[in-house]
């Protein structure tokens, strides 16, 4: 489970939330329940860079243009086992 700090923490021992962050993201918290991530630079960009991943799902209203082209043309390609 992701270690939890109050969100006075930020104010009170900034050093000790960054000295965690730096190793896993962690939570902050108000009123005992998650509200905020707080993590290293790093790990943001690994986690930004999962999702530019290419086999990402679309509904249709959201594809991009030259997906949905393609997506229409396929449907309209007979089934041929």
């Amino acid at each position: 489970m992701m270690k939890q700090f109050p969100a006075a923490t930020l104010t009170r021992d900034p050093t000790s939330l960054k000295e965690a962050a730096r190793k896993e993201p962690v939570a902050i918290t108000e009123y005992s329940r998650p509200k905020f991530v707080l993590m290293s630079y790093d790990d943001y960009v690994a986690l930004s860079s999962r999702a530019a991943d290419p086999r990402r799902s679309f509904a249709t209203g959201e594809m991009p243009d030259d997906i949905r082209k393609l997506a229409l043309e396929a449907l309209d390609q007979p089934y041929d086992p």
